[in-house]
């Protein structure tokens, strides 16, 4: 199925024009010149090799629209919105509605604080670590739509996920965005440093949907921390990583028909070399049924692996 690029909402325009009598002509008004935009986030669960992650915390600074409409903010937190990205795996957190001038915008940007080092932290087995965001690299992620800079300036770090929003005059627009802990997050070998390399998935909310899940081996056990790829001819869209009990969930699909594949040894787009626990072998396994899509709509499977 051919799948339209992601938050491209093509609106007709009409012009309105009237004549007047006497040889005189007025014209119309020419109606609103702006948008709205609004973006939620979610994230799934997250277990790697070494342990259960319980928490990814960030403090949030402000987002922001970038575009040829110039940089607009959707929302700013004074002082900034602390988040465990974990718990918004079922329900999205809503950050904020703005009026945006009418135009093309390429990216949604988060400004992240990160002055103090308990600003952004991971749990891992119950022990907290700092976070590190690296400045200025990218593209990252599946089809390299995420990248970082420098922030606002000292203190601050920025990520950006590609969008492709044409926003027209007197339209409405959302943004769901994936924060993908689990393919963003990476423990560097050396230093023991726990690093986030962000891996970040925005669909417009219109057509976003999930695929949420089990995976069992072939007793009917869960399997822990498999990777499971949605993918449309071949492309990763966006993943999920199962939990404990092979729970898993991939958020943030445009509506459409998906191939899932379970993959028991993986590294993940941070760099981190994972390996399923209860996996009946480490091959990868595809499901030979297409699993579809609904906007708005989780669909529900189980896969053996």
């Amino acid at each position: 199925m051919k799948i339209a690029p992601i938050g491209c909402l093509l609106v007709a325009a009409v012009a309105l024009t009237a004549c007047g009598g006497g040889g005189s002509t007025s014209t119309m008004p020419s109606g609103p010149t702006t948008s709205t935009l609004s973006a939620s986030l979610m994230d799934g669960p997250f277990r790697t090799s070494g342990g259960i992650v319980t928490a990814v915390n960030i403090a949030l600074e402000k987002v922001e629209a970038v575009g040829s409409g110039g940089v607009q903010t959707l929302v700013t937190f004074t002082p900034s919105k602390n988040i465990n990205l974990l718990n918004y795996q079922t329900s999205p957190l809503t950050l904020g509605t703005a009026q945006i001038p009418a135009g093309q915008y390429q990216q949604l940007r988060f400004v992240l604080d990160t002055s103090q080092a308990s600003n952004t932290t991971v749990v891992v087995n119950g022990t907290t670590y700092d976070l590190s965001i690296p400045s200025a690299s990218g593209p990252e992620g599946f089809q390299g739509s995420t990248s970082t800079d420098n922030g606002d300036g000292p203190g601050t770090a920025g990520i950006k996920v590609n969008v492709a929003l044409n926003a027209q005059a007197g339209q409405t627009y959302g943004f769901l965005i994936d924060f993908n802990a689990a393919e963003s997050i990476v423990q560097a070998g050396g230093s023991g440093q726990w690093l986030m390399k962000p891996v970040l998935v925005a669909t417009a909310q219109a057509l976003a949907g999930s695929i949420s899940g089990t995976v069992t081996n072939n007793a009917g056990t869960g399997v822990a921390n498999a990777e499971v790829l949605a993918e449309q001819n071949g492309t990763t869209i966006n993943s999920g990583v199962t939990d404990a009990n092979g729970n898993f969930q991939i958020n943030a699909l445009p509506a459409g028909s998906y191939t899932l594949v379970v993959n028991n040894t993986w590294t993940s787009q941070a760099g981190a070399a994972e390996t399923a626990t209860g996996a009946d072998g480490t091959a990868s396994v595809t499901d030979p049924s297409a699993v579809t899509v609904t906007g708005g709509q989780t669909t529900t499977v189980t896969l053996t692996d």
